[in-house]
């Protein structure tokens, strides 16, 4: 990662940042590419290029219009004056446009479910929750994100009214594996944590451990669900992680983190970045870490930690803001799906539904990330890197 986040240099880019990643939303269309118009610190009075254009000064910073193509761009500002220059790394996602990602965490307890009626059940879809999902996909394009656990213990079953056994990935039947994989195309599961506890489980992790619970969790889903169905994006239980955790994630294939990325010095979610980083990363939909070569993306909305009412006003607003507002990331978490639960709400279809619909309404389409990054999806090669590292 680029020093943008350190004490600025004489010469350096204000706008954009390094690892920044702009959207059709965000800026001009111009052909293929999309117009930026830049901002560089830089002495005033000394003649500034970004690029090869010439910048003006406008009292504060200097100012300069680029194009930018492709994927991942350079760009590159020249003191001609004082015969300095620096550069960063701009990532254009030209299919972050009108797009919205459905996801949940915390889940364990459908797969539970459809193992223990694997005998009755004749489609997983038979599970109400999952059926849930499957409505937000056949009526409004959803394209769903499941994030698992490893396992359901004593300590997540005290959270519920009515007894509930202990059950781990390893136990779930793989009869459904075809019809998890006939329905890859809009169905994903990934990693989150071992378990509902302990609270931040990775926060101080080394990377054997985190990279230790992942493949554990992957080599189930590829078994019972197979390799189609594996994404190569996930949300870490509490979204925080060493940096030793990140890069470790990064080595098994992992292209992208998603995050809540709040200013809450308790609950960040924001794995290893500082709070001047997250500050900046909360206002973004992408942000593209150069360093560790991980794309983070900001959840926008967490449908049950507010009433329906208020995220549909925060998904009106969204829709108008530029920097956050051409990828739309909506996060359920299982568990308030089921009455037993202490903090059960009983509108959770409802607040899963209504969301999807008014994206839907309103031009979005549903979208997994990794077809926001243009990165091919999950195959042989990315299943033999999770599932055989040796750590």
């Amino acid at each position: 990662m680029r020093s943008f986040f350190k004490k600025r240099s004489k010469l350096s880019f204000i706008y954009p940042t390094d690892g920044d990643c702009v959207t059709p939303k965000e800026c001009q269309k111009v052909g293929a590419g999309v117009l930026i118009k830049a901002k560089v610190q830089a002495p005033k009075g000394h003649d500034i290029y970004v690029g090869a254009n010439m910048a003006t000064w406008d009292g504060e910073f200097y100012q300069a219009s680029v194009i930018v193509y492709g994927f991942k761009n350079t760009l590159r500002a020249y003191d001609a004056t004082a015969k300095r220059s620096c550069m960063i790394t701009v990532c254009y996602l030209d299919r972050a446009q009108n797009k919205y990602r459905l996801f949940t965490d915390d889940n364990i307890l459908f797969l539970a479910d459809i193992n223990a009626n694997k005998d009755v059940y004749t489609s997983i879809f038979d599970n109400e929750y999952l059926s849930i999902y499957k409505e937000a996909h056949d009526k409004f394009g959803a394209k769903v994100h499941i994030n698992l656990f490893y396992e359901f213990g004593e300590t997540s079953a005290k959270k519920f009214s009515t007894e509930r056994p202990y059950f781990n990935l390893s136990m779930m039947t793989d009869k459904f594996r075809d019809e998890f994989d006939a329905n890859s195309d809009w169905l994903k599961l990934a990693f989150h944590s071992n378990s509902d506890a302990p609270t931040n489980p990775y926060a101080e992790a080394s990377a054997s451990e985190i990279s230790g619970d992942c493949i554990k969790v992957n080599k189930e889903i590829v078994r019972f669900a197979g390799p189609n169905v594996l994404s190569d994006c996930t949300t870490i239980h509490f979204a925080l992680t060493t940096e030793e955790g990140t890069r470790a994630l990064r080595t098994l294939g992992y292209r992208s983190l998603e995050g809540d990325f709040v200013d809450d010095e308790k609950y960040p979610c924001s794995y290893h970045y500082s709070r001047d980083k997250l500050l900046h990363v909360m206002n973004r939909d992408f942000f593209y870490d150069t360093d560790i070569d991980m794309f983070f993306c900001r959840t926008d909305v967490v449908l049950n930690s507010k009433k329906l009412d208020f995220n549909m006003k925060k998904l009106e607003e969204l829709i108008n803001d530029p920097t956050q507002g051409g990828f739309i990331g909506i996060l359920m978490h299982e568990q308030y799906y089921y009455e037993d639960y202490k903090h059960h709400l009983p509108d959770f279809k409802n607040r899963i539904l209504k969301p999807c619909e008014f994206l839907y309404e309103n031009g979005y389409k549903g979208s997994f990330i990794s077809e926001i990054l243009d990165e091919r999806h999950v195959n042989e090669f990315w299943y033999d890197t999770v599932t055989n590292i040796n750590i």
